[in-house]
């Protein structure tokens, strides 16, 4: 293809992730462009089949939908974690080294003794005077291998030190990676590896699982009204207030924007209802204030999802069901909780969007 051929067709596929963007409703972020220009491309059908499994289910593609999308299908998040294990097999291989060496070591000082013993024994004797320079040849020799086993064994020792300041330093680089940078929760990368954990796991053992997904309602208002400053520090508020109604086992994480979502290992549906009420009664219960004037900013309210794990889930099936029950607390009027699916979400669709056949449809055509 020439270059004039070459530039139209990206052009029409630029027009055409545009498109997408505006049709779905997708805030167009620089993730978002490249998950739907992949989609206009045709170059995965596996993400055109999890983004159509979206619009059929929400006629749209919110930003949290983009962005768990995004890092299911192009985010990496395994360079750390191959370099950790990389310095812990190095370091192992050191400390396996030395410990040969140390073996060989002692060997050797035990073996240039015994030449040294034996070199004093035919010194005394007149009748071996012939050997005495060859086993004095011997004992020097040796005497140089031990010094450079020590040398060695020194050396190993310091890189040693080195591997386990690389492995300390990549422990602290992936934990700051595994961080929400503005509350220090765990973030949505961390977030998809632990829910997948937490299945499988409730998967094997028949024990109970409950997720739970908190929003915060009418929070662009909110920003739009007091600013963006006001609306971190209205994140910061609600992420101490997860934490603070927790347990130790369960995982609170920012999913994305104003959404948080909390993973409930050995918690029953109904114990995780009760944490909800608990959680939507705390953020509820204080009125905010702008420190720097004193300014109230009134109360701020949550509505929450919260499912059980069911036999037969994946993560994302669990986590649909748990984002179809915050539809309905939000349909039933927000600073609610529901744990019924809400299986009847139009009021939430963009009037005219395709159906679900058209846009398969849609997401199938690729620019010739």
């Amino acid at each position: 293809m020439d270059e004039k051929l070459q530039y139209k067709a990206a052009l029409a596929l630029a027009k055409r992730t545009l498109e997408f963007v505006g049709d779905y409703r997708t805030p167009p972020t620089p993730h978002a462009y490249e998950l739907f220009y992949t989609v206009a491309a045709g170059l995965n059908p596996e993400l055109n089949e999890a983004v159509a499994g979206v619009i059929a289910d929400k006629c749209r593609v919110s930003a949290t939908d983009a962005e768990r999308l995004y890092q299911v299908f192009f985010a990496d998040d395994t360079t750390n974690t191959k370099i950790e294990e990389i310095g812990k097999k190095l370091n192992a291989e050191v400390a396996q080294t030395l410990h040969m060496l140390g073996f060989a070591a002692e060997s050797t000082k035990s073996y240039g003794d015994s030449l040294g013993k034996a070199e004093r024994e035919l010194e005394s004797d007149p009748q071996s005077s012939a050997a005495g320079p060859v086993l004095k040849s011997l004992v020097a020799a040796t005497q140089q291998m031990m010094e450079t086993n020590t040398a060695l064994s020194v050396n190993l020792r310091a890189s040693q030190a080195q591997v386990s300041d690389l492995e300390k330093c990549l422990r602290i680089v992936r934990e700051e990676t595994s961080k929400d940078a503005l509350t220090g929760l765990t973030n949505r990368k961390r977030f998809d590896i632990l829910l997948g954990d937490a299945v499988q796991e409730a998967a094997n053992s028949g024990r109970p699982l409950s997720l739970m997904i908190a929003d915060i309602d009418d929070f662009k208002q909110f920003n739009d009204t007091f600013g963006h400053l006001a609306g971190d520090a209205a994140l910061k508020y609600i992420a101490s207030c997860l934490t603070s109604c927790v347990k130790g086992q369960d995982e609170v994480a920012r999913y994305g924007g104003e959404e948080f979502v909390l993973i409930l290992p050995d918690t029953p549906v109904a114990g995780a209802v009760q944490l909800a009420e608990q959680i939507r009664k705390s953020v509820n219960n204080r009125e905010l204030v702008k420190k720097s004037s004193g300014r109230s900013l009134g109360k701020i309210s949550v509505s929450v999802g919260v499912t059980g794990y069911e036999q037969g889930d994946c993560p994302e099936s669990f986590l649909h069901r748990a984002d179809m029950c915050l539809y309905a607390a939000k349909q039933a009027g927000r600073n609610a909780v529901s744990q019924i699916p809400l299986e009847d979400h139009s009021d939430f669709a963009r009037e005219g969007v395709a159906s679900a056949g058209a846009v398969d449809a849609v997401l199938e055509t690729a620019v010739a």
